[in-house]
């Protein structure tokens, strides 16, 4: 087998030609005192010509690890990400929590604190070394990463990265956490040498489905005269989106999404039920679950009785929940997209009843021609209230959008919009970690350059989100995404959590105070005017009629000047 050796580097720069290597383009990262010998390294290979991942400064860590999401989420290749020890991993906790529970794959570093006091190059130089020590750092991301390990020795680098990515890009994919002590980081090595071309391991890819099991299972949806199959995440893999778009057409199956994160069936598909899980749930006698963690809410409705269940993914159980007790009757770990089209040959082969399934499909076109009754009734009220409402900004983006990748951290309504193709749409912080939109967005403009790439934000997210290192980050790369602040003066979802509790409480009283506790904006904030710093173009929009020509200035901008616009959207809950 071919090895390539580098004589006379650092850890640091062998680390960096490894990666570069194994793929990793990108090295998002927020620097401390631990970089020194990685900043050195770039230099060096600046100077020299060398091909190394792309180093890209993000002035918050949040940024930092939300732009490896949202890399991942378009690429579904792992980026390298690199923070300030301890104080550096607490801030990217939170991003980090959503790509865990999203899935996507990440190679998120941190410096350590220098372990010798003295005597070593790389050792403690300042105050900050003895107080950023702890005993146990990787312990607070333990729960939100697959592997942590801490780079002992320079020798170990070639198997510690293999196993980092292996490990990070098998299914379930997900983060992996790797400590890089900065004497380790600084340690010349006379010679290093490594396999090029991918590395010695390889990930695990999901399997496929026990064959008594997959039986079953097509039984079960045969003998089912209301099947109905609930989607969450899907569409993270097109090919099983595509299976799914041949199996629920075949078998005419509803689907609902119920709170999509990826776009998991066409919106024109004639199978496409929305998100309503409540409208179909208690009315199915057989349930297929794919890719979702959360298929309904129990306070809100059940099964009905009798009905059976099944979990279909890579991990069906979710077995780094605590508690997840939906009903399953039965659950197969393996490959979407591999089981769709097992269970639509087993169902073809003389278990399903073709009478049976046409004239289900009558019924269902039905329930489509409702559906869309009832979206067109809701945009006529909006229209007619004269306020400036969720419906109009989704309309109006939607009108705008083509091809675009829309990230979704706000209240826009998907169910007015038309996403057809595969990974044009992501709703990812699936930890309900604030903040994520922003440079998940701008991970995204990465990967995809010549796409046009939109955040929506509520105004609550948009000040999670690090917005002004946001936004130097995209003025920096030159990342022209279109963000769009949903400004209605508060914390909405706070705000709609406390009023389900207390339907006649004090806080759903407006007359009885003039502000809602803890959850309503005092103050007029003039996101637009954050453009002005980092040399954007920000618009404030008031009025229905004036969001459409808004939205044609800022595509201008974009395409014409490639530079980033934020439109500041005062609309209501």
């Amino acid at each position: 087998m071919t090895q390539k050796t580098l004589t006379n580097v650092t850890v640091a720069e062998a680390y960096l030609h490894l990666l570069a290597d194994r793929g990793i383009e990108y090295f998002f990262a927020n620097a401390g005192t631990d970089f020194a010998p990685l900043i050195e390294a770039f230099a060096k290979g600046e100077a020299q010509g060398q091909t190394l991942p792309k180093p890209v400064t993000a002035p918050h860590e949040n940024i930092a690890v939300s732009m490896a999401l949202g890399h991942a989420l378009v690429t579904g290749k792992p980026q390298a990400v690199m923070v300030h020890v301890n104080v550096g991993t607490a801030n990217a906790l939170c991003g980090l929590l959503n790509a865990q529970r999203v899935r996507a794959p990440m190679l998120f570093n941190a410096g350590r604190t220098p372990i010798m006091e003295e005597g070593m190059r790389g050792a403690r130089s300042g105050f900050v070394h003895w107080t950023q020590e702890m005993y146990d750092q990787a312990g607070m991301v333990r729960e939100a990463v697959k592997w942590d390990y801490e780079l002992r020795n320079g020798e170990q680098l070639e198997l510690v990265v293999d196993r980092a990515l292996s490990i990070a890009g098998s299914a379930p994919q997900g983060p992996v956490y790797l400590t890089l002590p900065r004497e380790v980081l600084a340690t010349t090595l006379e010679s290093f040498t490594y396999t090029p071309g991918g590395g010695r391991q390889r990930a695990v890819t999901a399997a496929g489905a026990n064959l008594t099991a997959l039986a079953e299972a097509a039984d079960i949806l045969a003998r089912a005269n209301t099947p109905l199959i609930i989607t969450s995440t899907l569409g993270r893999n097109p090919a099983a989106m595509a299976a799914l778009s041949r199996f629920a057409l075949d078998m005419a199956i509803p689907v609902v999404s119920y709170n999509p994160r990826t776009v998991d069936l066409p919106s024109t598909h004639p199978m496409n039920m929305g998100q309503d899980i409540n409208a179909w749930l208690g009315q199915a006698d057989a349930i297929l679950v794919l890719d979702t963690m959360v298929p309904w809410l129990p306070r809100e409705g059940s099964p009905r009785a009798g009905a059976k269940v099944i979990h279909i993914g890579e991990d069906p159980l979710y077995q780094n929940l605590p508690i997840r007790s939906f009903q399953c009757d039965l659950a197969i770990s393996a490959d979407t997209e591999i089981v769709l089209g097992e269970l639509g040959r087993l169902m073809a082969d003389g278990r399903s009843d073709a009478d049976k399934v046409e004239h289900r499909r009558a019924g269902l076109a039905e329930r489509r021609r409702d559906l869309e009754a009832v979206r067109l009734a809701a945009w006529r009220a909006a229209q007619s209230s004269g306020d400036l409402t969720p419906l109009h900004i989704s309309r109006a983006i939607d009108a705008i959008k083509g091809d675009a990748l829309v990230f979704k951290e706000s209240g826009l309504r998907i169910d007015h919009m038309t996403f057809d193709e595969p990974g044009t749409y992501f709703f990812s912080g699936a930890a309900g970690g604030l903040g994520w939109s922003l440079g998940a967005a701008l991970g995204a403009q990465v990967a995809a350059p010549d796409r046009l790439v939109i955040s929506t934000v509520g105004d609550g997210s948009y000040m999670f989100g690090t917005p002004l290192a946001a936004h130097f980050v995209a003025a920096e790369q030159q990342l022209p995404v279109l963000f769009v602040v949903f400004n209605n003066r508060g914390w909405h979802a706070v705000r709609r959590s406390t009023r389900g509790m207390y339907k006649e409480g004090y806080a759903a009283d407006a007359s009885k105070q003039a502000n809602e506790p803890l959850t309503d904006f005092g103050v007029e904030m003039n996101f637009e005017k954050v453009m002005d710093v980092v040399g954007g173009h920000g618009e404030r929009v008031e009025h229905p009629d004036d969001l459409p020509k808004a939205l044609d200035r800022a595509l201008t901008v974009i395409r014409s000047e490639r530079r980033q616009v934020l439109l500041n959207v005062m609309c209501t809950t």
